[in-house]
């Protein structure tokens, strides 16, 4: 890092921050032209091979779900060999599983095999694909128990709830199996994730870890709140429309010997995974740059929920400050919620293609229901009965209320309180005179509880204005993509559009990072912005988010 003495010129001064400038894109440029590292790890994460005859690789980590890397090998090479002979794998005691690492630009790929394929063709070349899964893949095999402290034959309560900020739900909710699984008899604090209050639980021999996060510092994070509830849900399934809704990512990092403790304290084994949840977007706390202009730059907006906490609405952003830690020298990484990465189309090479769709809302009000609120069909079937039973006043004749309701209910049954609408007057005010109405969110679920607003919510999401868009920038320059880059998986990054006289600038997350080389071309990350499933159904979408929650409140009777 070189340091600018003041007492210079300023001539002097800007010919120093020039070099300065010029010596860190060559520091940049040398890490994207070192040949990525490659390790094949036993079951026991003990290293069998280093992987450098390869074919291809392609290796991809997707924001909130399993990735694929895929390697082709010569068969005929002690990779290969090792590869294939799954029996001599288990005789020798490395176990079945196979785990990978890619290092390549400060950044970590890891998983697990998935399988392993061999191909011979008429030449007699026999190649081996092997087959990984991402770390992420690991989070789909835990189900989230009732109660994760009994054992499967006593299930009480029957439902397991929790609400907090998104962060520190997600962590708690997923430490919780770590332990059932590890058969942990910890007591258990007043809050589990916090540090400082974990005690004495060893984890040294743990083959995944959730870093810890407290309450308060989640909450001072201001990280969106979130409700979660799960009677032996799925952990993806349950954790999915959580991550979606807060904007929060799943960061999973397998540690090595060698590398800095992922927090102060902790005594891990070499190759354990380590599991966090973070809010990289800021959308609901510090404000997201979600546009802009080439002329005016960037504008944030900070999200916000309307008044009954169905709709949400965005404001701009006062504060225009830059982030202090762009000024730090050496300093890559993106502030949250604040691009560094804005692609030119046409003036910066390495766009390879986009697609966007702009879809206006329809509707001005959303429908849920079919079931009238809780207690009020008990409530109608007590008076019916009441009164018929007064018959039994009347000498000879015996009570019958019990008749009465048989007969009466299909009249009265789930026709009191069993419908909700909500209206936008926001969209009555922005789509015309000549409009859609109305949408049927939901039908079958119970009306005025909690579970019935997560559907009008969901059907208000569905129904949305929206703009969905998919960018793919090969290699990144004169960016540097990668963990300590300017740019990674789940940072907002912007792109413009060439013929554009708008001069708008697209931001979204950054969806997907693809790393990929063969033996005639080098390693070049690609990287999407937006993760474009909008341009498919966003109905599907919506329920995606939601229909888990809602199931859960429904067991509840909420």
């Amino acid at each position: 890092m070189t340091v600018i003495d003041h007492e210079l010129s300023l001539l002097e001064q800007c010919n120093a921050i020039w070099q300065a400038t010029r010596e860190q894109e060559r520091q940049e440029q040398q890490l994207r032209e070192i040949p990525p590292l490659v390790r094949l790890w036993d079951g026991e994460m003990r290293l069998q091979h280093v992987v450098q005859a390869e074919y291809s690789v392609q290796a991809e980590l997707i924001d909130g779900d399993s990735g694929a890397f895929e390697i082709k090998h010569p068969f005929d090479h002690p990779v290969g060999q090792w590869l294939w002979d799954e029996y001599g794998r288990l005789e020798r005691g490395e176990k079945r599983n196979v785990n990978i690492t890619i290092d390549y630009c400060e950044s970590r790929l890891s998983g697990l095999l998935e399988y392993v394929e061999l191909e011979g063709d008429e030449d007699g070349d026999q190649v081996i694909t092997a087959r990984f899964l991402s770390d992420y893949e690991r989070l789909k095999w835990y189900h989230v128990w009732a109660n994760p402290w009994l054992p499967e034959w006593i299930q009480f309560p029957r439902i397991f709830i929790s609400a907090g900020p998104a962060t520190w739900l997600l962590s708690l909710i997923l430490d919780l199996q770590l332990q059932r699984e590890r058969g942990s008899t910890w007591a258990l604090p007043s809050d589990p994730m916090d540090p400082a209050q974990r005690g004495t639980l060893n984890q040294s021999t743990w083959s995944m870890v959730v870093k810890p996060i407290s309450f308060a510092q989640a909450m001072n994070d201001g990280v969106l709140w979130s409700i979660a509830a799960s009677r032996f849900k799925n952990f993806h399934e349950l954790a999915q429309p959580i991550m979606q809704d807060s904007e929060v990512s799943p960061v999973i990092r397998c540690y090595l010997e060698g590398d800095p403790p992922p927090w102060p304290g902790a005594n891990l084994r070499h190759g354990t995974r380590v599991v966090s949840f973070e809010d990289r977007s800021g959308r609901f706390t510090t404000g997201a740059a979600t546009g802009g202009t080439i002329w005016d730059g960037l504008i944030r907006t900070i999200s916000e929920f309307v008044g009954d906490f169905i709709d949400s609405t965005s404001k701009l952003a006062t504060d225009t400050t830059i982030p202090v830690e762009y000024f730090e020298p050496g300093n890559r990484r993106p502030a949250r919620g604040m691009p560094l990465a804005v692609w030119r189309d046409g003036e910066i090479t390495g766009l390879e293609s986009y697609r966007m769709r702009k879809t206006g809302s329809k509707g001005i009000q959303v429908i849920t229901g079919g079931h009238s609120m809780p207690g009020v069909n008990e409530l109608i079937s007590a008076t019916v009965q009441m009164i018929g039973d007064l018959t039994a006043m009347i000498p000879g004749l015996p009570p019958l209320g019990g008749a009465a309701d048989a007969i009466l209910r299909p009249f009265y049954e789930d026709t009191i309180l069993a419908w909700m609408v909500a209206r936008s007057a926001a969209r009555a005010n922005n789509q015309g005179w000549t409009r859609y109405f109305e949408y049927l969110s939901s039908d079958g679920s119970k009306a005025y509880t909690i579970s019935s607003l997560m559907v009008l919510r969901a059907g208000f999401w569905a129904t949305r204005s929206y703009e969905a868009h998919e960018f793919s920038a090969r290699d990144g320059a004169p960016f540097l993509i990668g963990e300590t880059g300017h740019v990674w998986l789940s940072d907002r990054a912007g792109y413009t559009v060439r013929g554009d006289k708008t001069g708008r600038i697209y931001v979204d997350r950054v969806h997907k990072v693809q790393l990929s080389w063969d033996r005639e071309t080098p390693p070049i990350w690609t990287m999407t912005i937006g993760d474009g499933s909008e341009l498919e159904d966003p109905v599907a979408q919506a329920w995606r988010k939601f229909e888990a929650l809602v199931s859960a409140f429904q067991q509840l009777g909420f």
